[in-house]
């Protein structure tokens, strides 16, 4: 599910949707192609790739890295079926 989050890109802010892993930006010029960090709510989240969808500098799509361990260990608690 995407979701509307303030994003901090090179010092400028930037309202984006989030799903997960990936964020989309609005296209703007002079974004950095070597981007390597990126904030969402004042957290600092790796950059792994950064792609202009299409080609077409409407929309960039940057896919980030983000660690659920813990909630996907939630997730997999053993239910009362399977015991």
């Amino acid at each position: 599910m995407w979701i509307e989050k303030e994003v901090t890109i090179d010092k400028k802010k930037i309202n984006c949707l989030v799903n997960g892993n990936q964020v989309e930006v609005p296209f703007y010029d002079g974004i950095s192609t070597d981007l390597d960090k990126i904030s969402i709510n004042s957290e600092l989240y790796k950059v792994l790739s950064l792609v202009n969808v299409a080609d077409r500098d409407e929309t960039i799509l940057i896919t980030i890295e983000v660690n659920n361990e813990s909630e996907s260990n939630k997730s997999r608690k053993t239910s009362k079926l399977s015991k």
